[in-house]
């Protein structure tokens, strides 16, 4: 291995001359990592002194370090740590760079990643191979769960681009979709291995020079020198191909598709922090806009940003301040046959005299993720049961029925919270309805169950609000908690049309299933006579639309149904 060990340059100046047992043993002395050296026309390698020390190797020196490595490398990731060898020897890469399992000499798997760099002759033959393995973990800049370098390397590599003074490239970042269902479904530990998985099959992806790094959670950066937008999104692309298919670990198949976002450097920022805030900002808007798709960053997106930034900030200022600015309104519901007033759909509005008003749409997602659901849940609740308690004078059957969010019916004060308002107003039970979207019914059941059955053994009634926009079938509803289904608008805007006639026999079908089982329809969005005409020869049990009555203020209703001549 002398060879190593002497290294004389010519320059301007005369000679430079390295003393290559010194260079060596400086490296070996200044890393934790493990050092290897092999010399490709006789396959003798050199190991520094910490890996043949926690590594079962025979010496120093060591006769073909690849398959004697390989031998300690797990089962589960041999094919991918020989695969990454035999694409050098094939010519198709001169690097090496995977992670894996390996056994020290204490018989424990150890993750490491493994990196190293083909030396060839003027042949194309291999000459030398040269490189380190780095224990996971190691000083906290490695992911333990990947095996990628995180975020702080990320920074430093960023940096450094931009001090070389790089005028071109950009950042990816990626987020897997929806992965806490994955994590939900399966396990923690499930989920740490589609992570890994995930990581080493984008990094054999990457072009040369471009970099991977582990963030918080399930998200990527990828750092692209000197790669313009359109091989960003190229990338992105190829990515998103992989990750549009089924995968599978320990024979468990999986689905788990790719949000990008990209920012660029010196277009859209000269540092590390704001590249890294636009590409957030890009991300976030793929996740708004259904997931699975890529954004690239432009102004217009920071201040949609900002104005929901406000909007949580007013939401918080309000909701503190007593719901100031919230109001419920009412929208009618009716019989089918007859068209005569069986309640009412109490709805939250809000209204700001600092901001812009902001739809149901826009702020109750804000509600919900800024913590401030459960008190402005309470207040609904209270609100609704009031005017309930309240039109029973006039009408007698008055039925409230009150969307509920996810987050409430899991707060373990929420079934109490309900029995003390009807206790507060008097009320019987049989007067309030409960709605909860859909695709809660499907995808987080068992987190339901519990308050579920709480509810019915107060007699509470429970509807499944905004079917067919979710994950349901048919079949689900003989299963389903629900006392009434309400079919959502997508279905009926079609209903007389004849390209769509499948809408016709579907809403058909389900009021037809569900009376079989013991659960009554409500048919929301009904706008125009020839819709209402549809649905009443379909024989639900209730209507509820514009062509009913707009949402109105409790007065508005009061006036429109019961004061007005002295009518009902």
């Amino acid at each position: 291995m002398e060879e190593y060990f002497m290294k004389r340059t010519e320059g301007e100046n005369g000679a430079f001359h390295i003393d290559g047992q010194a260079f060596y043993d400086a490296i070996v002395s200044s890393t934790e990592d493990y050092i290897y050296i092999i010399d490709m026309t006789t396959d003798m390698a050199l190991i520094s002194d910490n890996m043949l020390q926690d590594f079962d190797l025979p010496g120093r020196l060591v006769p073909g370090l690849v398959p004697v490595w390989g031998k300690l490398v797990h089962n589960k990731d041999k094919k991918r740590y020989f695969d990454s060898v035999d694409d050098m020897l094939r010519g198709m890469t001169d690097i090496h760079n995977v992670e894996y399992q390996v056994k020290n000499r204490d018989n424990e798997y150890v993750w490491v990643v493994c990196r190293g760099l083909l030396k060839r002759d003027q042949n194309q033959n291999p000459l030398s191979f040269a490189g380190v393995v780095t224990p996971i973990g190691s000083k906290g800049k490695i992911d333990r769960t990947t095996g990628l370098f995180t975020q702080e390397k990320c920074r430093e590599r960023i940096e450094f681009l931009l001090n070389q003074g790089s005028a071109r490239g950009g950042l990816l970042l990626l987020g897997l979709d929806d992965f806490k269902q994955i994590n939900n479904l399966k396990d923690h530990t499930f989920g740490d291995l589609v992570l890994r998985q995930m990581a080493q099959n984008i990094q054999q992806m990457l072009p040369s020079k471009t970099e991977i790094f582990r963030f918080d959670g399930d998200e990527f950066a990828v750092v692209c020198p000197e790669a313009s937008l359109e091989e960003i999104e190229e990338l992105y692309r190829s990515i998103h191909t992989y990750a549009n298919c089924e995968h599978e670990i320990d024979r468990i198949s999986y689905f788990c598709s790719v949000s990008g976002g990209i920012s660029i450097i010196g277009k859209d920022a000269d540092n590390y922090l704001d590249l890294l805030k636009f590409a957030a900002s890009a991300l976030d808007a793929s996740k708004k806009r259904g997931k699975n798709t890529c954004t690239v960053f432009s102004p217009d997106l920071l201040q949609s940003e900002l104005r929901l930034m406000e909007l949580n900030r007013q939401l918080q200022r309000c909701v503190r301040d007593g719901m100031q600015g919230f109001t419920l309104v009412y929208q009618p519901l009716v019989r089918a046959d007859g068209l005569g007033l069986t309640g009412a759909e109490a709805l939250l509005r809000w209204s700001c005299p600092d901001t812009e008003d902001a739809g149901p749409a826009q702020f109750i997602p804000l509600l919900e993720n800024s913590g401030l659901m459960i008190e402005a849940g309470k207040w609904i609740l209270d609100q609704a049961f009031s005017v309930c308690k309240r039109w029973l004078l006039y009408c007698p059957d008055f039925i409230m029925h009150i969307n509920v969010s996810y987050l409430q019916f899991i707060d373990k004060d929420f079934v109490p919270t309900v029995v003390l308002l009807l206790e507060k107003y008097h009320l019987d039970a049989q007067h309030i309805v409960l709605e909860l979207t859909e695709s809660y019914f499907v995808t987080d059941m068992p987190a339901l169950k519990e308050t579920f059955q709480r509810l019915r053994q107060l007699h509470i009634r429970i509807a499944m609000d905004d079917f067919g926009t979710g994950y349901s079938s048919l079949g689900m509803l003989s299963q389903t908690p629900a006392d009434i289904v309400k079919i959502d608008r997508v279905f009926i805007s079609f209903i007389n049309d004849r390209d769509h006639v499948f809408n016709h026999s579907f809403i058909g079908a389900v009021i037809k299933l569900c009376h079989s089982v013991g659960i009554a329809v409500c048919v929301e969005g009904v706008e125009h006579p020839g819709e209402l005409e549809a649905v009443c020869s379909l024989e639900a049990d209730s209507i509820q639309g514009f062509y009913i009555s707009k949402p109105i203020p409790a007065d508005q209703f009061e006036e429109k149904y019961w004061k007005r001549d002295g009518r009902q």
